[in-house]
């Protein structure tokens, strides 16, 4: 049976690591950072089992960890195209983990970047929830919450509310206080990659990959009267340009950050 690369993604201290080790059988495999500043700094592997399917999960570093964290954002970004790049059996499925109870304001703009931009829609990119273990119903959360992501241009291929955190032990010493819920989002999340995986893994274009995300961003209204822009080499300069207004108008960054973040991933 193929195995299925799956890339984790989110903001530092979303609790990507803490989702890692619960779908490991090592639940340690992965370290955990309990300060400001996250503590993964380049994709790692995990090679797991999600009920009888291979799969490997790629760890990645924190996103929009500003000034305070250890990986600027553009290096994370950076990171994770090199990532998508070098696997050659490609890509299957992206998993935005994000922690409750709030939607960040960077929340919409990384899905796009990743989503539209990076993999050009051609992934599904599903949501997993974290930090839910006092709720009594954690999957009314996302139902609570979903015009909220919606008005944000998130649609995600699935979702899974979860704890990833088992709590503290009881007192006799005999378990932890969350280990009902953390079982049981261990099996959410095992079902809901198992049903939006890719049979047919998507493979990164390596050399044509900043032309294309170019092409796919243009629309009719770029040049009217319904026609589309062809892109030439001899236009590289220009097609550097319409990207970067893409990705400062479509994902919400700054001309600077945009700019850094594309030159970043053009040269690797």
């Amino acid at each position: 049976m193929p195995r299925s690369n799956i890339i984790i993604f989110g903001e530092s201290g979303a609790g990507k690591s803490s989702v890692v080790n619960m779908l490991s059988s090592n639940e340690h495999a992965a370290d955990i950072s309990s300060g400001a500043r996250g503590c993964t700094f380049e994709s790692r592997s995990f090679e797991v089992n999600v009920v009888g399917q291979p799969a490997t999960l790629w760890d990645t570093a924190g996103l929009d960890e500003g000034d305070a964290g250890k990986v600027p954002k553009a290096d994370a970004i950076a990171q994770l195209y090199s990532l998508l790049r070098k696997l050659s059996d490609g890509v299957s499925l992206l998993m935005f983990v994000m922690r409750a109870p709030r939607i960040k304001d960077s929340a919409p703009k990384n899905w796009k970047l990743f989503q539209e931009v990076i993999c050009q829609s051609k992934v599904p990119s599903v949501v997993v929830i974290t930090g839910l273990e006092n709720e009594d119903n954690m999957d009314r959360w996302w139902w609570d919450n979903k015009s909220t992501f919606q008005r944000y241009g998130i649609h995600p291929a699935g979702f899974a509310c979860v704890t990833a955190f088992r709590g503290k032990k009881n007192r006799r010493g005999d378990g932890h206080k969350f280990d009902d819920e953390y079982e049981d989002s261990r099996e959410k999340v095992q079902r809901l990659i198992r049903s939006t995986c890719l049979a047919d893994p998507w493979r990164v274009p390596a050399a044509e990959w900043f032309r294309n995300i170019v092409e796919v961003t243009f629309t009719n209204q770029d040049i009217g009267c319904g026609r589309t822009r062809k892109v030439r080499h001899e236009d590289v300069k220009e097609v550097a340009g319409e990207a970067l207004n893409r990705m400062v108008n479509a994902c919400g960054m700054s001309e600077t950050e945009a700019r850094e973040i594309a030159e970043k991933v053009r040269g690797l």
